[in-house]
């Protein structure tokens, strides 16, 4: 690069950035952050160079593996110059323009520079004089978010003499700006100093934008603040509110910026020309259709909020897996209706209806499987009691303890547990088990129990709802239940269901039985135990309470 002696009274505060300054001013960058680069005293364009160098240094091990070349790392940054002195200017556009095809002059005077682009990173060797104003312009520009490096005369933070330079200070303490004082660092320069210079870096956080549509549309619905939690932590009548309320603010929102958008199209044209082709430069478009009516739009926020109603645990969990699976397949219908209290409502009126009608037989088959369904598995055997039921001997009865198969729990390629494959061998006996009790047990998050125990490396007796669980590496899961009552409500509802108990269990005494139903009982429990089962007939011979899902919703 040629080399400039004959200062001018323009140029006297040119001073070309040395490259080892430059590559101080450089170091620390983390450039996959950068995209949009402005060099606002560019000078004969040292530092362009030096950022190129760095850029092609920082990627070159990894993206020339991919395939790409340095030009190519080159071309992935934009890199914007200013510079107003003509002859330097012209030194740019003559050597750095042409060696670089990603490099721009795009303007003369900095501290009259106006534009609307949003750059990533400002790096600067303003005049030693009036750096300040040059630091300042550059700050004010990077002020909703980027970064901004600048070298400058240390006397400027050191001793400020004015009312800028004091508010230069005031502002990078602010930012907490990263400042290195630097001696005789022009001391072998292509222009030499002895002033001591200061190198600044200054990293702005994004600001959060706001948006007028959605505050207004907040203040529609009479709600000013928006809860800080999580929505789906609230209780589920709560739930509802809160997110149906979501729901109209966001339907609002949308409809007002699509009909906005319309309104503002005809100024935004591709060009000045009339023709019907000429389409607004700016697309507003659904994530999977281009073109769409307001319609379009309620139905895909209608399906999302229905979505996330069919997915919150509180509402779920109520239901077997049956039943959640098919909601969930269902879920697409439910876009053609409102997302307001009323239809929700009756979505729970019907899931009630599912719930009253299959839940017996859910009953049912869950006895099935932790009594017989596995006793082909030599250690799942043990699982049926076997006692004389009423004018047959094939009666059965869960014990204290079933051993049941697991499927995936422990990866074959993984030392990590499978948490969502435990939930699934668990999840359905306590649901069951739940009905069973009426929700009179104190509620336990059972995935997060299990999650927690896992992460912490527990596998055995870890300690739900109504079991206590201990998983093997040969793939069972042994389940103690630690609620005897329960269990013993469990038999009698199979038991009376399918007529292994004598017609009158529970309205007969003991002393009042024949002897063939003293037989059966004594087989099944005994007098004891069925004497207190005469004591608490409330609890032990009422069937599975399915009302409480009705009445976790609030009605």
């Amino acid at each position: 690069m040629k080399t400039i002696t004959n200062y001018t009274e323009t140029d006297r505060q040119f001073y070309p950035t040395p490259k080892e300054i430059a590559k101080k001013m450089l170091s620390g960058i983390k450039w996959e952050c950068i995209k949009n680069i402005l060099e606002p005293s560019a000078g004969k364009g040292n530092l362009i160079e030096a950022i190129e160098e760095e850029v092609v240094d920082y990627f070159q091990n990894k993206w020339v593996t991919w395939g790409y070349s340095n030009n190519d790392i080159k071309k992935e940054f934009s890199i914007d110059c200013i510079e107003i002195d003509p002859y330097l200017r012209a030194i740019i556009k003559g050597t750095i323009e042409k060696n670089y095809e990603n490099v721009k002059v795009v303007y003369d005077d900095f501290l009259q520079f106006i534009t609307y682009k949003k750059y990533d990173l400002i790096v600067m060797n303003p005049p030693f004089r009036d750096g300040y104003k040059h630091l300042l312009k550059a700050l004010e520009m990077q002020k909703n978010g980027g970064s901004v490096i600048c070298l400058l005369n240390a006397e400027t933070l050191k001793n400020p003499n004015n009312a800028l330079q004091k508010e230069l200070k005031a502002i990078l303490d602010k930012y907490d700006a990263d400042i290195e004082y630097i001696e005789n660092g022009f001391s072998a320069a292509e222009r030499k100093t002895d002033v001591e210079i200061a190198i600044i870096k200054v990293f702005i956080e994004e600001v959060e934008r706001e948006s007028d549509i959605y505050n207004g549309m907040k203040k529609a619905v009479n709600i000013e603040v928006m809860p800080n939690e999580d929505i789906t932590d609230l209780d589920v009548t709560d739930f509802i509110k809160m997110i149906v309320t979501h729901y109209r603010i966001e339907t609002g929102a949308g409809i007002k910026l699509i009909n906005e958008y319309n309104a503002l199209s005809p100024y935004i044209k591709k060009s000045f020309e009339k023709a019907c082709y000429n389409y607004p430069m700016l697309e507003l478009r659904m994530c999977d259709k281009s073109s769409f009516s307001i319609n379009d739009y309620v139905e895909k926020v209608r399906l999302k909020y229905w979505r996330e109603l069919l997915s919150n645990k509180k509402i779920m969990s109520k239901l077997t897996s049956a039943l959640q699976e098919k909601y969930q397949e269902e879920v697409e219908t439910l876009a053609d209706y409102d997302f307001n209290e009323f239809n929700i409502n009756n979505l729970i009126i019907e899931m009630n209806a599912s719930l009253n009608k299959g839940i017996a037989d859910e009953i049912e088959v869950m006895y099935d499987r932790l009594t017989e369904g596995y006793t082909y598995y030599p250690e799942c055997k043990n699982n049926r009691h076997y006692y004389n039921g009423w004018k047959t001997n094939i009666a059965h009865k869960i014990g204290k303890k079933v051993i049941l198969p697991t499927y995936g729990v422990y990866s074959s390629w993984s030392s990590k547990l499978n948490i969502r494959a435990a939930y699934e061998v668990l999840s359905d006996i306590e649901r069951i088990l739940n009905f069973l009790d009426g929700n009179m047990t104190a509620d336990v998050d059972l995935q997060s129990t299990i999650e927690k125990a896992f992460n912490d490396s527990i596998t055995k007796n870890i300690e739900c709802k109504f079991f206590k669980a201990t998983f093997y590496k040969k793939g069972t899961v042994h389940i103690v239940f630690t609620n005897p009552d329960l269990i013993d409500k469990y038999n009698i509802y199979i038991g009376g269901r399918r007529n292994w108990l004598p017609p009158h269990y529970g309205s007969k005494k003991y002393t009042d039985m024949s002897e063939e139903e003293k037989s059966v009982i004594d087989s099944f429990q005994g007098k004891e135990a069925y004497n207190k089962i005469l004591a608490n007939k409330g609890f032990y011979l009422s069937g599975a309470d399915v009302a409480m899902l009705t009445d976790s919703f609030g009605h």
